[in-house]
């Protein structure tokens, strides 16, 4: 019986997948670029290098010359779960970085990236979660008093999955543009996890730490319309990303995990699309549409996570952004993004919450030459608190500050 109700408690420990829910999907993540946490609405841009992730086919609209973006975002967050009034705490902030390459001459131009195209969070657990402290409740009613006190609990996580993109873009015309590329996704996970309990049985704590790797490469298409000098549509489609995470076990103290253990995680394809309309000289509308297929993408259930990872609708993000330029060096923006993730509360990660939200962003560009010129961005998500059938609260909060440069050699 306590062999069985340790390892309930340790499967559990190790299915604790950090995913950070900044912007994006069940699963993708979409705030790339500086520019976009100051606008939340990309998927037309033709104005700045970050175009190649949302609207690769638009980067041949822009001047000739060799384009070097750099972003770094600083991420503010707090997650909460609550049961019977006990709350567990996570406020660990995250770093996110972006890089964007362009070279574009006449009617061509080619470009990289590189993205953190799912996760890049950190999460730490100091007291543990809803779900450590149920499970060690578990253990001390069955134990046979061998255990009857909980002395401590505790939570760690990370999650990288990188994005490397390589693509060019080709105009047919003044209005027509198309776009196609290819992005390998290298993600890393790792976790720690553990509970320390005693009573008749002396003090004992039980330690998971274990890493998971997977790779694989997914395809990009763009198509630009530039329908007159006022009014630009850009859409984007990316495939399946198929990942398959191969567990490499550092340390499994009741021996529940297989060294070389593999499980599905894809990433959802996406379709994406935005209209741009310069309303007047100086004042800009940005409208956006993007949908996470999740549907279509294979997501192997974990025995005894307390939810059923295979069963999620599609996600889509939906917005609206205004600039204004105040002259010609200088122009402000704000954004509004809603966001459904087609996560049910039952099957959300309690640690990590898939909870839909509404987001606001503001920022400024400033050019401080023809060839030089920096985003200031900030984004505030609203998050929709959840209930789960056993009165689990889910709460979360996220706050971005963010800041880019870019230079165009020629």
């Amino acid at each position: 019986m306590k062999k069985m109700i340790w390892s309930c408690v340790m499967t559990l420990l190790a299915v604790f997948i950090p995913t950070s829910l900044f912007a994006g999907g069940a699963e993708n993540k979409h705030n790339f670029s500086t520019e976009y946490i100051r606008t939340l609405n990309r998927n037309a841009a033709t104005d700045s290098a970050d175009a190649v992730v949302y609207n690769p086919a638009g980067t041949v609209r822009m001047k000739d010359g060799f384009y070097l973006n750099l972003s770094g975002q600083y991420a503010m967050k707090e997650y909460s779960n609550t049961h019977q009034g006990t709350s567990y705490e996570d406020d660990t902030p995250n770093i996110i970085p972006g890089a964007f390459l362009l070279y574009k001459k006449q009617n061509w131009a080619a470009f990289g990236a590189l993205t953190v195209v799912c996760g890049g969070g950190e999460v730490e657990y100091e007291d543990g979660t809803v779900t450590t402290a149920a499970l060690a409740r578990n253990i001390i009613l069955g134990s046979g008093g061998a255990y009857t006190t909980v002395h401590d609990q505790y939570l760690e996580g990370a999650s990288y999955s990188l994005g490397y993109t390589l693509g060019s873009s080709y105009a047919f015309n003044d209005i027509l543009s198309v776009a196609a590329g290819l992005r390998y996704v290298d993600a890393y996970r790792e976790r720690t996890g553990y509970a320390v309990l005693s009573g008749a049985a002396p003090r004992k704590g039980f330690y998971l730490d274990y890493e998971e790797e997977a790779d694989g490469w997914g395809g990009i298409l763009g198509l630009n319309l530039a329908l007159s000098e006022n009014l630009n549509i850009g859409i984007r489609y990316e495939t399946k990303t198929t990942l398959e995470l191969e567990t490499k076990v550092r340390r499994d103290d009741p021996g529940l995990l297989t060294d070389g253990g593999k499980t599905r995680r894809d990433l959802p394809p996406i379709v994406a699309t935005g209209i741009s309309w310069k309303i007047t000289p100086r004042l800009r509308a940005e409208f956006d549409f993007t949908y996470y297929q999740n549907s279509k993408a294979t997501w192997d259930d974990i025995a005894l996570s307390g939810a059923d990872e295979t069963v999620r609708g599609n996600s889509y993000e939906t917005g609206l952004a205004l600039e204004y330029a105040f002259n010609d060096r200088i122009k402000g923006s704000i954004g509004y993004m809603y966001t459904d993730t087609g996560i049910t509360p039952d099957n959300m990660s309690i640690e990590q919450p898939e909870l839909n939200a509404q987001s606001i962003a503001a920022g400024v560009m400033v050019e401080a030459s023809p060839a030089l010129s920096f985003n200031f961005g900030v984004m505030r998500s609203f998050y929709s608190d959840e209930v789960t059938s056993s009165g689990v609260l889910l709460e979360k909060e996220v706050f971005i500050l963010a800041l880019g440069v870019q230079y165009r050699f020629y």
